[in-house]
């Protein structure tokens, strides 16, 4: 092992973890950002949007106010302040490690007024790489603060366009409303990326059903696509048990916000659909694999066979007369060494024709 990699996995070892009850908790994810903050409040008429600085946070002037607020946090880096907005709200420490710690299984909490959403979500990047990113949901009287890892807001663009255009009469229902459009926003990202994972695969298999078209790379591919698909389950099978806690909480929702709520879910039901198809898929496709490279293996020896085959008789009669015997009568043949080849040729293509009729050029 080099020592860029015996480097590699001794800063991998000592890594730092939240697994230990502490004052303070660190980020030990590996998005470096750092930590901005943009406010977007609203009213059934009128929306603003600013960004804020950390020490200008005052949760009651918030609770207080008679708009609905939406804080975004973007960047977990600076743990400290992740940590003070956490408490700022009313949230214990705790709840600022579980957002701290991006391989933190999905979980809600509700006590009395606060909920806590926890979860992960998973989307293909412009070079179509899967990218995790950990969020973090908080609910308080009338503000929710949204975490994340390193999307710079792009993952609750939709839900900006919503407040904005007062989709769903968003601007006229009270906080959850807005929770529900966000958690929409989160599980279709799960549900894009398993579908895209979907298609890949489906890529993947016409292009090992071409035996003519190139192998290269596919068997990376297909265990490239297998981690994506492990990844976008593992992501989403806990939010199934998970999210029913906000329905079973008796009022959590009125009403006309459980349509809502069920489309979310499922969502959920479909991505874990998606993903056991996924799974079902790459089976079949490393079985294919094996088989076309199986195929590619018997061509190249039917092709050595031939060769071999042709030279052959070739070989035995250059044998023949590379033999030391002093009485050979072809030695002294004027004609014999054109002799030779003639006989080699015609051996050679005897032998060429033979092989086309059975079948096996």
């Amino acid at each position: 092992m080099g020592q860029k990699e015996m480097a590699g996995h001794g800063r991998h070892r000592h890594r730092p973890n939240n697994r230990r009850l502490a004052e303070q908790y660190d980020y030990v994810g590996e998005a470096r950002l750092a930590t901005t903050l943009r406010l977007t409040s609203y009213t059934a008429s009128h929306v603003r949007s600013e960004s804020i600085q950390p020490d200008k946070l005052s949760s009651k002037k918030l609770y207080a106010d008679a708009e609905t607020h939406w804080l975004e946090i973007c960047g977990l880096s600076e743990a400290e302040v992740i940590t003070r907005i956490v408490k700022e709200f009313g949230f214990h420490s705790l709840d600022a490690k579980d957002i701290l710690t991006p391989q933190h299984v999905a979980k809600v909490e509700i006590e009395n007024d606060r909920t806590l959403i926890v979860l992960n979500v998973c989307y293909y990047d412009e070079r179509m790489v899967l990218q995790k990113e950990h969020v973090g949901l908080l609910l308080a009287r009338n503000v929710i603060l949204s975490f994340v890892e390193r999307n710079d807001y792009k993952l609750f663009d939709g839900v900006h366009q919503a407040i904005a255009n007062n989709l769903l009469d968003i601007r006229n229902h009270n906080i959850k409303q807005l929770l529900l459009h966000l958690l929409n926003a989160l599980t279709s990202c799960l549900s894009e990326a398993a579908s895209m994972t979907e298609e890949l695969l489906e890529d993947i298999e016409d292009s090992l059903l071409d035996v003519s078209g190139s192998a290269e790379d596919i068997g990376i591919s297909i265990q490239q696509r297998r981690r994506d698909s492990i990844t976008i389950r593992r992501s989403t099978l806990p939010l199934k048990e998970e999210l029913s806690k906000l329905i079973r909480t008796s009022g959590y929702f009125s009403p006309e916000q459980i349509p809502l709520f069920n489309d979310a879910s499922d969502q959920v039901l479909f991505v874990l659909q998606t993903s056991d198809m996924c799974r079902e898929i790459v089976d079949s496709l490393m079985d294919l694999y094996f088989s076309n490279n199986d195929l590619r293996l018997n061509s190249i020896m039917k092709r050595l066979t031939i060769v071999s085959t042709i030279f052959i008789p070739l070989t035995f009669l250059a044998g023949i007369w590379g033999m030391n015997f002093e009485f050979m009568p072809e030695l002294d043949w004027r004609y014999g060494y054109a002799m030779a080849w003639l006989v080699m040729l015609v051996a050679a293509f005897l032998s060429w024709r033979y092989l086309r009729r059975k079948g096996w050029d």
